[in-house]
């Protein structure tokens, strides 16, 4: 296609599984082309080919999702045998990526069908899942405390923010006795 138009216009009668653009082109240059795809169309793989020297022009495609920008010039043979390189790989990312959200919800939506009051956090200790039983236990709904860490998920229970069992499964540490070093155990 000669213009972004004719690109935007493209994708609304078809799905694409990638873009690649110029710059410089008459009318939308690329930069205008990735916002509007990004505006339109989400997340579609999206390749940006700009002149040297360039720069501003890259951090402005990286600030605005570009999957990859390549540059003009150089030798013909790699200049042309890259983009199909980097098509297949942001193709390639942007279905895993879509394949683990779609495996987040099928696991949460079962997470939160349990009967048992269940939840769980992340390395960092942020709760990334609360399910409806354990909203019934502790009046807490799972949107006030989905994303937090802090060892909030323990104010429920002990009405104040500490480590729990939970919190003993993510260490990364080897067994220890914590009676013979005079410490209380933790527990949930």
């Amino acid at each position: 296609m000669d213009s972004a138009q004719k690109g935007l216009d493209a994708l609304k009668a078809r799905r694409y599984d990638a873009i690649i653009s110029d710059y410089q082109m008459p009318v939308m240059n690329g930069l205008e082309f990735l916002k509007e795809v990004r505006r339109l169309y989400g997340t579609v793989p999206f390749i940006l080919f700009t002149g040297k020297g360039r720069e501003e022009v890259v951090i402005e495609a990286i600030n605005n999702g570009v999957d990859f920008y390549l540059q003009k010039g150089g030798d013909p043979r790699v200049q042309f045998t890259e983009p199909g390189h980097k098509v297949i790989q942001a193709v390639t990312r942007r279905e895993a990526e879509k394949s683990l959200v779609e495996s987040r919800k099928r696991l949460a939506e079962i997470i939160d069908f349990l009967p048992d009051a269940t939840f769980a956090i992340d390395t960092g200790g942020v709760v990334i899942t609360w399910n409806k039983a354990i909203e019934r236990l502790t009046g807490v709904k799972s949107d006030d405390i989905v994303g937090r860490g802090n060892y909030e998920y323990a104010i429920p229970f002990y009405l104040e923010r500490r480590p729990i069992l939970i919190d003993l499964v993510i260490r990364d540490e080897p067994h220890r006795d914590d009676h013979a070093a005079g410490r209380a155990p933790v527990s949930g």
